[in-house]
């Protein structure tokens, strides 16, 4: 059995782009941290994966020195690594796969009056960048509205479960049974609603879902808590109409 504890990551400085931590964010994931270190048994080794982006990554950075300020063995935490599966959702430029913030970049860019497909697309996904952002407006908007250039929805939540599945070996090699993964709120959120069966709404900063792999009857199996919800699941395969292959090797 081990266990994996998806984060979202801390406040943001903005989503206009490719941003770091906010001195909120950067507490945020401190408290994080010091209440994750009350919960680690002393010994107990940790993985600590995390997406690509800016604020991802110093989300991690951040909660890792936290967990040492309090006393967690710093020899027994992982390095922190980047790791595809658990990325930020994604959009097709021209072809190209990127985070959603190279896209951002890309249409500001553009001057008033560009009326390509993608352009209509992204302007209904979000308009300022900033607060309508930061509340999850543009996350409820791709969660509940089909769209032609966006990662849709359940293929965010499968990512999650193969990054979650991936884990398992390398928790097992490094004699670990406890990943802390920085990740972002738009496939935690797809993770979420397709594993309860209902959008329960945009993750706060640092919040947890927590995912306990062989809890079951076999190895296949999964309990998910998520705020005050519990259920054990079996772990999804990735249906005939998306390429396993392409999964498995995205951004490696």
């Amino acid at each position: 059995m081990y266990e994996v504890v998806l984060l979202r990551h801390g406040e943001t400085l903005g989503y206009d782009g490719d941003h770091g931590l906010t001195p909120r964010g950067e507490e945020q994931a401190r408290a994080r941290g010091k209440a994750l270190a009350a919960e680690i048994a002393p010994g107990a080794r940790v993985l600590m994966p995390h997406a690509r982006t800016s604020r991802a990554t110093a989300t991690a950075v951040t909660l890792r020195a936290a967990l040492v300020a309090e006393g967690v063995d710093e020899s027994l935490l992982g390095e922190l690594y980047a790791e595809p599966h658990v990325d930020n959702l994604r959009f097709s430029l021209d072809g190209e796969v990127v985070d959603t913030s190279v896209a951002v970049s890309a249409r500001l860019a553009l001057p008033d009056g560009h009326d390509d497909d993608w352009v209509r697309e992204y302007d209904r996904f979000d308009s300022d960048y900033r607060e309508v952002a930061a509340a999850g407006g543009p996350i409820e908007f791709w969660v509940r509205n089909p769209t032609l250039y966006f990662e849709p929805p359940q293929l965010g939540a499968l990512r999650l479960w193969l990054g979650i599945e991936t884990l398992g070996s390398r928790l097992r090699d490094a004699g670990a049974a406890l990943a802390l993964v920085c990740t972002h709120s738009a496939p935690m959120r797809a993770f979420a609603a397709t594993t309860f069966g209902v959008d329960l709404g945009e993750p706060e900063n640092l919040e947890p879902i927590r995912v306990r792999v062989g809890e079951g009857v076999d190895a296949g199996t999964a309990r998910v808590d998520y705020r005050d919800r519990t259920v054990t699941t079996r772990i999804p395969t990735p249906p005939a109409w998306f390429d396993r292959a392409w999964l498995d090797s995205y951004g490696r």
